[in-house]
């Protein structure tokens, strides 16, 4: 019987190109991860809760006094300048 070798491949561009993406990959996500657990151990320290319940027990601002917007304000004469579909003798466009 024969024994079979196998020659370990040949490194080309493509390859190289890959283990480059793949070490830069794996230093960012390490780095992605790290930020992570280090934010986290810090909202514990500082809040007390989990961030996801600290955005959900957030108090929301709400206005103390009630203010009209301008859009709504009603004219005295606002059913004269409604009235698109018959003439008025009194409003003109001059």
């Amino acid at each position: 019987m024969v024994a079979i070798t196998i020659k370990p491949a040949k490194e080309n561009s493509k390859t190289r190109k890959f283990k480059r993406t793949g070490e830069f990959f794996a230093a960012k996500d390490a780095n992605r991860v790290l930020a992570s657990r280090i934010e986290a151990a810090f909202t514990k320290l500082s809040e007390g809760c989990t961030l996801r319940v600290y955005k959900a027990t957030m108090p929301i601002p709400i206005r103390s006094t009630e203010r009209p917007s301008a859009d709504n304000i009603c004219l005295p004469e606002v059913a004269k300048f409604a009235a698109g579909f018959r003439k008025s003798e009194s409003l003109t466009a001059r």
